[in-house]
């Protein structure tokens, strides 16, 4: 059976997932809802699915199952919590929520209506990052010693809507593109952060919400990782690598290029990787997962630890001072990817 599709959300992230979900057999886009009504009825005719200004028309439609959140961070909860009270299955856009408070009624919401929450963690569905992470796991390269993220990109504020430039919404780059790094670099070390000291602050923009920061992650197998992000102003050079040393030898990936490389007698030498789309990857995982094929690549639980993890660096620069974090009780291994009445909801 077909699962119908809503997408809350007629933004750039609601455009990309419409496009994806043409790829994904088994799902097709029903809905689209939207508080503004002409981005809502432009969505639709692009795409070939219904418009709406209010969620509640969506969720009672019998023919959608799974709802698609690309909503603004201050909304998920929200919307999820919505959705699973109508026994929607849910994907949620990254970062699950703005606190550890949200996240704890998101989980229990899902639970209690008995569906499915993907938190959309993307990077571990590009195909560079799954390969990087085969290779670290198989020790092709001897034991992983430590990794380090960066990331360096142009802000882009004149085009950035209004509540991403607050942190109080949601805002900034460690939230958006953080939880990017958090999470990638992780699970390509097949671990979870056991604590965290940062800086984050805003010298490029002096906005209320972040442009750059820095955190040292002490991981939960004994590693330790950086990650370094600037969104800056006018001038600079794009940039957005993991590179992972080991005791035998070192790895760099960049899953957005879809590029991956190891060292051969002093430089990288380039591997090639068969390129995936990943919100088409995501999705699939999701209906997978629905049908009882496979098991979620992100569990809920991680979505809400990679909250902990942000939220525990900007304590840290807060305070000057190294902030835990509890553990998932997860098991590291993931499932491989080849097996088989509050504020209105407005667009990101």
């Amino acid at each position: 059976m077909s699962l119908g599709v809503a997408i809350f959300g007629a933004g750039r992230a609601g455009h990309g997932h419409a496009r994806a979900i043409t790829q994904v057999a088994g799902a097709n886009l029903v809905a689209v809802f939207d508080a503004d009504s002409s981005r809502a009825a432009a969505f639709a005719e692009t795409h070939g699915c219904e418009a709406y200004t209010t969620s509640d028309e969506v969720l009672k439609r019998d023919d959608v199952q799974v709802v698609m959140v690309a909503l603004p961070n201050f909304l998920h909860e929200r919307a999820t919590i919505e959705a699973a009270s109508a026994r929607k299955h849910v994907f949620l856009e990254k970062p699950m929520a703005d606190t550890l408070e949200e996240c704890d009624r998101m989980l229990k919401a899902v639970q209690r209506a008995g569906v499915q929450l993907l938190v959309a963690h993307s990077q571990r569905y590009f195909a560079s990052t799954i390969r990087a992470r085969e290779m670290l796991q198989g020790g092709e390269i001897g034991e992983p010693v430590f990794a380090t993220d960066t990331w360096y990109k142009n802000f882009g504020v004149e085009i950035r809507l209004p509540w991403f430039l607050d942190r109080a919404t949601g805002g900034g780059m460690w939230l958006m593109n953080g939880a990017h790094m958090i999470d990638r670099t992780s699970w390509v070390l097949d671990t979870e952060v056991a604590s965290v000291r940062a800086w984050i602050g805003s010298p490029f923009h002096n906005l209320s919400a972040d442009d750059a920061n820095m955190a040292f992650l002490q991981l939960r197998n004994g590693k330790h990782a950086t990650i370094v992000h600037a969104g800056y102003k006018t001038r600079g050079v794009d940039r957005c690598e993991v590179e992972i040393t080991c005791t035998n030898g070192m790895l760099r990936f960049d899953s957005y290029s879809n590029q991956l490389a190891v060292d051969r007698d002093g430089a990288y030498v380039p591997i090639e990787v068969d390129r995936k789309e990943p919100f088409a990857e995501e999705l699939a995982n999701l209906v997978a997962t629905i049908n009882g094929i496979e098991e979620l690549r992100v569990p809920p639980v991680w979505g809400r630890h990679i909250v902990e993890v942000l939220l525990a660096a900007e304590e840290s620069s807060r305070t000057g001072r190294e902030v835990s974090v509890s553990p998932t009780g997860l098991n590291q291994r993931s499932p491989s990817p080849l097996a088989a009445g509050g504020p209105s909801l407005h667009q990101s």
